[in-house]
C-alpha cells in the first residue's frame, strides 16, 4: 500500500500524488516567475519544507518568507545537466534549494 500523507491539511493518497501536486506548483511558478508568498501554495510549501528539514535534521536560518522555482545546474561535463528545483527564501536574504521528490519521501518516511 502506498504511503499516504497530509501536508498542511491537504491529504495525498500516495507519495506520487504529492510529488505530482508539488511539481505542478513548481512548474507553474517556473512559467509565471516571481515569489510565492502569502497564499495557500506558500503554506503548503512551507509545511513541506519545514517537515523535510526536521525529518533530515537540516538546520534552517529561520522561517521561510517566500518560495520560488528555478533551473538548477547539476555538475558540468558529460554527467552535467539542469534540473528544476524549489528555493526557500529567508528574511535574512539567504536561500536554500530543495528537491520536491526528496522532501516528499523524507516526510512520508518520518510518519
Amino acid at each position: 500500500m502506498p504511503n499516504s500523507l497530509i501536508i498542511k491539511g491537504q491529504s495525498f493518497s500516495s507519495q506520487i500524488e504529492a510529488e505530482r501536486f508539488f511539481y505542478g506548483l513548481r512548474d507553474k511558478n517556473l512559467a509565471s516567475g516571481g515569489d510565492i508568498t502569502g497564499s495557500a501554495e506558500f503554506d503548503l510549501l512551507e509545511d513541506l519544507y519545514i517537515r523535510y528539514c526536521e525529518a533530515t535534521n537540516w538546520k534552517i536560518p529561520g522561517n521561510p518568507v517566500a518560495f520560488y522555482a528555478r533551473n538548477i545546474i547539476r555538475e558540468s561535463g558529460p554527467k552535467g545537466g539542469k534540473t528544476q528545483g524549489v528555493v526557500a527564501k529567508f528574511s535574512d536574504g539567504s536561500e536554500q534549494e530543495f528537491s520536491v521528490k526528496k522532501a516528499v519521501r523524507a516526510v512520508a518516511a518520518s510518519l
